[in-house]
C-alpha cells in the first residue's frame, strides 16, 4: 500500500514538472515575440531585454540568441553580437540564420574571408537563402572579386527577382569591371524597384549614380 501512494506522488511530480516545462518554453517564445516586437519599432535595448529574459527562462533557445545578436548589431555591439549568434550556432548548428548574420558583422569589422566562409555555410544549410548570396556577395565585393560577387547576385536575383538591393550591388560590381551599359542597366532597375517601395534613400542614391553615366 505504502510502495502505491509513493508511486502516485511520483507520478503526481513528474506530470507538475511536465506542465511547468510547457509553461515556461511558452513563457519564453512570449518574451521572444514581444522582443521582435520591440526590434521592428526600433526599440533595441528593450527587445535586448526581452530577448535575455527569454533566454533566462530557456538557455537553449537559439532563436532568442540570434534575435539578441541582430538587436545588438543595431546598436553597433558587435562583438557582443558574435557572442550571441556563437550560441546561437553552437545550439542548433544546423540553422543558417546565424552564420549569414555573424557573417555581416564580420565583413563590417572588415574580415572578409571570414564573412564569406558563414555565408558558405549558410548557403550549405539553405541552398535557396537569398541573403546570404547577397551578402556574399558584398564581402567578394570588398575582396575585389568582382566576377565571383555578380555570380552571387544573380543567384539571389534568380530567387528574389525584385531583390533591389542585388541590382543596385551587381550595377556597383559591373560598373568596377568597367560594363558601363550592364551596370546602367542594373541601376535602372533598382531604381524602378526602389521607387515601387517607396524607399527613398535608395532611390536617391540610385539616381546620383545615374547621373554619372550622363
Amino acid at each position: 500500500m505504502k510502495d502505491r501512494r509513493l508511486l502516485t506522488v511520483l507520478l503526481m511530480c513528474i506530470v507538475c514538472f511536465g506542465c511547468g516545462s510547457e509553461k515556461t518554453s511558452e513563457k519564453a517564445m512570449d518574451y521572444n515575440r514581444r522582443g521582435l516586437a520591440k526590434a521592428k519599432s526600433g526599440e533595441y535595448k528593450e527587445a535586448i531585454e526581452m530577448y535575455s529574459a527569454a533566454i533566462l527562462l530557456d538557455p537553449d533557445y537559439a532563436e532568442a540568441y540570434n534575435n539578441r545578436g541582430v538587436a545588438k548589431k543595431r546598436l553597433g555591439r558587435y562583438e557582443a553580437a558574435i557572442a550571441d549568434y556563437d550560441a546561437a550556432i553552437r545550439l542548433a548548428p544546423d540553422l543558417g540564420t546565424p552564420y549569414n548574420n555573424r557573417g555581416i558583422i564580420k565583413k563590417n569589422l572588415g574580415e572578409y574571408e571570414a564573412a564569406i566562409a558563414d555565408h558558405n555555410t549558410a548557403i550549405h544549410l539553405r541552398p535557396d537563402y537569398v541573403n546570404a548570396y547577397y551578402n556574399r556577395g558584398l564581402a567578394k565585393a570588398k575582396l575585389d572579386q568582382y566576377d565571383a560577387a555578380i555570380t552571387d547576385y544573380d543567384a539571389a536575383i534568380q530567387f528574389n527577382p525584385e531583390y533591389t538591393k542585388a541590382y543596385f550591388g551587381r550595377g556597383l560590381a559591373k560598373r568596377s569591371l568597367n560594363k558601363t551599359s550592364e551596370a546602367k542597366q542594373d541601376f535602372q532597375t533598382a531604381l524602378e524597384l526602389a521607387t515601387q517601395v517607396g524607399n527613398v534613400e535608395m532611390k536617391s542614391n540610385i539616381e546620383n549614380l545615374l547621373l554619372q553615366f550622363k
